[in-house]
């Protein structure tokens, strides 16, 4: 992978993480009121902005999931596909991470708080749940059906709108927020990020699988 596709991903991470995911802030110290920085994934204002952040970073997968379905869906016994996308994902929480930093220079201090006090009892752990892992799977076979079927740069914005209560994109900004505060409910943000990804990846090689063979 050249440096200039490095480039693109991260900052497609960054401009993603800054200007759609953002921060949540408590208005008034912790357990007050929470306000949110970004424009929500989940948003009309998110979708356009994530197509435009396609368009201008590209080449680059930008969400984890994304880069877990080109994973499974390319050949597994390439090892230069595995760098490539391995790196993809690093990128992406390097990227996010710069935008965390950026945010936090520029809000208002007073409005955030540290990790502890954010998680006083720790993020809950990540427990397999058949139904939630299913939902992903099938989540994964429409993407996948759409980025390899749909000519159009929108269709993967606005599906990634459709399913953003259903697939965590912004597993990349959690991992970053994790790293950069003291590593603190590893496991509980790690593995989301990990396992979330590869079955949205399973999901997509599933689906393609199926419309090769009818």
């Amino acid at each position: 992978m050249d440096t200039k596709s490095l480039m693109n991903e991260m900052g497609g991470a960054f401009a993603v993480t800054w200007l759609v995911f953002g921060a949540t802030l408590w208005t008034d110290g912790a357990g007050s009121a929470m306000e949110m920085t970004g424009l929500g994934l989940a948003t009309v204002g998110g979708m356009f902005a994530m197509g435009i952040a396609w368009m201008a970073f590209n080449g680059a997968h930008i969400l984890p999931p994304v880069t877990w379905m080109n994973i499974m869906t390319s050949d597994m016994s390439d090892q230069d596909m595995w760098m490539n996308n391995g790196l993809k994902l690093v990128m992406q929480i390097v990227g996010a991470a710069v935008a965390l930093v950026l945010m936090a220079e520029v809000l208002e201090v007073e409005g955030m708080v540290d990790y502890a006090t954010a998680y006083p009892d720790g993020q809950d752990a990540w427990a397999f749940d058949a139904m939630s892992v299913a939902g992903l799977v099938a989540a994964g076979a429409v993407l996948g059906h759409i980025n390899s079927k749909v000519d159009n740069d929108w269709a993967m914005p606005i599906a990634v709108m459709a399913m953003a209560g259903l697939v965590n994109f912004e597993s990349a900004a959690d991992m970053a927020s994790m790293v950069m505060n003291d590593t603190g409910d590893a496991m509980a943000v790690a593995l989301p990020w990990l396992l979330d990804g590869a079955f949205v990846g399973a999901g997509a090689f599933v689906g393609g699988w199926i419309d090769e063979n009818l």
